[in-house]
């Protein structure tokens, strides 16, 4: 009997099992692929590792303006940035498996069915528990638009976990989708040769960030000779060539390849003895302790649609866990980052200023722009801003939204400032190193003070 079973060991299962054996309850995985899941072996992980070899392309491409000159042809080797990023992924899962030992947690390999809330099946093999935490995830979602079915068939089609398994570079790459996953395989794809046209549903890019974030990046991207269009449709495929209305004029664009990034759909294979209760789009509903409609079983991540991130989903197992354990920590997804490793990347945390006005309507916006920051043109790196929401009367900060190449780290401090019920006088009072790109932080908050 164990205390615990976990289906999944993605960033939500493994981190919720190793903080479960931490705390001393018998813990058991069971994973039907990899340890680390989607984000570890064909999502986060992977697309960074290729996102950094791609930024370091343009870093030495650009060594001419810091005096640095480099003689012949600058190119790249798309098996070698391959191989190292299988590399890091490896490295990665026996560090699960380490994190497993250290915490006294099993682990199986083998697709799990649930019999009953209590009891889960591997095979032949039957398993006893008292709780059941729910992380099988979700796969991309394949919509239906005619001709695009035998794309998928002749390998043309590709989801966003598949296409950095790609052999070659296309020549001309179609994306559809107004998503993380098409804004930064847009880059990076961009970055690496491929001509690129994204074809985004939404009225913008990113439409769940800050309005602004989203017409920065648009602007960076289109830079980069991304062709982008938004409230794209797509009507039809023909062969290689993609069909769409903007408006009222229908258009075609022709590609060697198109992902396709129109959102998700749960896993629930193995769940069906449970009859869970999921909303309209099939995702299981939980509570802010992740407990599902049936006692004892709660899920978290890709699994229950609310935020497909990383690290939201490890949040969630953590919550989950301390609710097991007796310790009531409701979810805040109001406190939770979000972050686009695109070149440049952006990132954000709390309101985006729409919502805030909607629900304060006297918002202070305080600004401040990288091209005032030293480290910044130190680096000659110095495109973006920071922008943060307060409220009267202490200016307590309710959203910050960065754009910029360090956007993805600075991020953290609005993070830590939300968590803190921080004001404007707190971020500015705050000494930060000189030179540093976080000064821009400290300098946005006190331009309105």
């Amino acid at each position: 009997m164990y205390d615990l079973i976990i289906l999944g060991a993605g960033p939500g299962g493994y981190v919720a099992a190793a903080r479960a054996g931490k705390a001393g309850l018998k813990t058991l995985v069971i994973e039907k692929e990899e340890l680390g899941g989607i984000c570890l072996n064909k999502g986060c992980i992977p697309a960074k590792a290729l996102l950094s070899s791609a930024k370091r392309l343009l870093e030495v491409k650009d060594a001419k303006t810091h005096g640095i000159h480099i003689e012949g042809e600058v190119s790249f080797n798309w098996k070698d940035m391959q191989e190292r990023k299988d590399k890091l992924v490896s490295r990665l899962n026996k560090g699960i498996e380490s994190l497993f030992k250290k915490h006294g947690v099993e682990w199986k390999q083998g697709e799990g069915v649930v019999v009953s809330p209590t009891e889960v099946k591997v095979g032949s093999e039957a398993f006893q528990t008292k709780h059941l935490i729910l992380a099988t995830g979700a796969k991309p979602l394949r919509p239906d638009i005619p001709g695009l079915s035998s794309l998928y068939e002749e390998g043309t089609a590709l989801s966003s976990t598949e296409i950095l398994f790609i052999e070659e570079i296309p020549k001309n790459l179609l994306i559809a989708g107004d998503n993380v996953f098409a804004v930064e395989y847009a880059s990076l794809f961009s970055t690496l040769g491929a001509q690129v046209t994204l074809l985004a549903p939404a009225e913008r890019i990113l439409p769940y960030m800050d309005a602004e974030l989203s017409e920065f990046l648009k602007r960076e991207l289109g830079r980069q000779k991304i062709k982008i269009v938004t409230a794209a449709q797509i009507s039809r495929f023909d062969g290689k060539e993609a069909f769409y209305r903007a408006g009222e004029e229908e258009n075609s664009v022709s590609f060697d390849t198109v992902l396709i990034s129109l959102g998700s759909a749960p896993n629930l294979k193995g769940l069906e003895a449970l009859d869970l209760k999921t909303d309209e789009n099939g995702f299981v509903e939980t509570d802010e302790f992740l407990r599902t409609s049936i006692e004892g079983v709660y899920a978290i991540g890709d699994l229950i649609g609310k935020y497909p991130l990383a690290h939201v989903a490890s949040a969630e197992g953590i919550v989950a866990v301390s609710d097991i354990l007796g310790v009531a920590r409701p979810m805040r997804y109001d406190k939770l980052p979000m972050a686009v490793y695109s070149m440049p990347e952006v990132a954000s945390v709390g309101l985006r200023e729409e919502k805030a006005r909607t629900l304060y309507g006297d918002v202070l916006i305080s600004k401040y722009f990288m091209s005032a920051n030293g480290k910044a043109l130190a680096e000659g790196d110095s495109k973006g801003f920071v922008k943060i929401l307060s409220i009267p009367p202490y200016n307590e900060v309710v959203g910050m939204h960065i754009a910029g190449n360090k956007a993805t780290d600075l991020i953290a401090e609005g993070v830590l400032a939300l968590q803190l019920e921080a004001t404007l006088h707190d971020l500015a009072a705050a000494v930060h190193a000189h030179p540093t790109p976080s000064e821009i932080l400290m300098e946005a908050a006190g331009v309105s003070l």
